[in-house]
């Protein structure tokens, strides 16, 4: 059994626990354990922000000088900003390379620290538009061409 099939169990026991005993703090708990990975990606495309070659400049894919360029911006914390939603607790922004089409691309992790309070906003639908903003955000002050975004779980 693989780590999302493991995952899925975990969570179907949970879910069910909560429909027939409704949440306590106990079932709380375990459910923020089992959510603790929960973040959004943001894998981002090349910058403008940095001034290229004229060949460089119709690049599809990130570089390294993108790389550094965004590594020293969400180490420089102030974009953490964007992400603030209080009712999602404290948010952290981490830089990671995520694969897309194929390619590494440099990207951000968010995470928030109550991750129940997180995937709860997502049951009335505004979660992707909030999540789509928060990205759209983040992709403009770092003037990156592209930008994709996905919630991730485990």
């Amino acid at each position: 059994m693989d780590k999302y099939e493991q995952f899925q169990i975990e969570q179907s026991t949970l879910l069910k626990a909560l429909a027939e005993t409704g949440p306590n703090e106990n079932l709380m708990r375990r459910m923020q354990a089992l959510y603790k990975h929960t973040c959004v990606v943001v894998a981002l495309g090349p910058t403008t922000a940095i001034t290229r070659a004229p060949d460089d400049e119709s690049r599809v894919y990130a570089d390294e000088k993108d790389v550094v360029f965004y590594l020293q911006a969400i180490e420089n914390g102030a974009l953490s900003k964007i992400f603030e939603a209080k009712p999602w607790g404290d948010v952290v922004l981490e830089h990671e390379m995520l694969e897309f089409d194929g390619h590494a691309s440099p990207g951000v992790r968010v995470s928030w620290s109550n991750k129940i309070a997180f995937l709860a906003a997502g049951k009335d639908g505004a979660l992707d538009e909030k999540l789509e903003g928060m990205a759209g955000a983040l992709a403009k002050m770092l003037s990156a061409k592209w930008y994709r975004w996905q919630v991730r779980l485990i």
